[in-house]
């Protein structure tokens, strides 16, 4: 069974402490929202994790080489961006750039890859346009299949549903959870804690660069929780300011 451990990371910018001494693990099978206000250093953990910013501290696939690494850890950071002249094709094949070998072309592996994640997450029709023609939403799902076509083990998401409108936050986050659920691990940070509730079996919480909960949603959003971290208390029609 792969786990990721994740042992006293810390980040700091300058003078500034973004994450402060996160010890954590995530295991195989599981979806894992990572949540907290603004500024609680969810990012930073991320960018830590996939091992592209300086930090202290150690993950598990820290002492790989950056192409071995490369294959076991996918990231999507929260505004990726592509030139507007490229096809989707092209773009999603971005993704199998771990397990290239030179001048080759796509392997078959890499073209079942490539045609599963583009149907994952409904983009497959836009296989042949220009990435400058999509809307925004349709862009954001490109970025993800790109993602997704790596097959890493552990994929890593910033914000993925932002850009997204309601029938497509719900279907990335059925991607996310069903990725989790054929044997990988997926860690995505989120500002929607109901879609986090709903779809996450467990809910990373961050706080001022600390992780202060670390338990299944029912828990993780407890009242003291809402009421502490986000200052929002939930009622009959949703969430509300406190």
């Amino acid at each position: 069974v792969m786990t990721f451990h994740l042992d006293n990371i810390r980040v700091t910018y300058g003078a500034k402490t973004a994450v402060k001494g996160v010890t954590a693990t995530a295991n195989v099978g599981q979806f894992i929202a990572l949540v907290g206000p603004n500024g609680s250093g969810k990012s930073s953990l991320l960018k830590a994790m996939a091992g592209i910013i300086p930090h202290k501290g150690t993950t598990s696939h820290a002492a790989l080489h950056p192409r071995a690494r490369a294959q076991k850890i996918a990231y999507l950071a929260q505004s990726p961006t592509a030139s507007p002249h490229h096809q989707i094709a092209d773009i999603v094949a971005l993704g199998r750039t771990p397990y290239a070998t030179g001048l080759r072309r796509l392997s078959a592996d890499d073209t079942a890859a490539i045609d599963a994640a583009l149907s994952q997450c409904g983009a497959a029709e836009f296989r042949g346009r220009r990435f400058g023609t999509l809307s925004g939403g349709e862009q954001a799902r490109v970025h993800l299949a790109r993602t997704l076509a790596t097959q890493a083990p552990l994929l890593l998401v910033d914000e993925p549903v932002t850009a997204l409108d309601p029938y497509y936050q719900h279907t990335v986050m059925a991607v996310l959870r069903d990725y989790a659920a054929a044997g990988h691990v997926v860690i995505a940070a989120l500002h929607d804690l109901t879609l986090a509730g709903q779809y996450a079996d467990q809910i990373w919480v961050m706080q001022n660069g600390s992780l202060v909960e670390n338990a299944a949603p029912n828990i993780a959003l407890r009242t003291e929780i809402l009421t502490d971290v986000f200052r929002i208390q939930r009622g009959p029609s949703g969430f509300s300011a406190l």
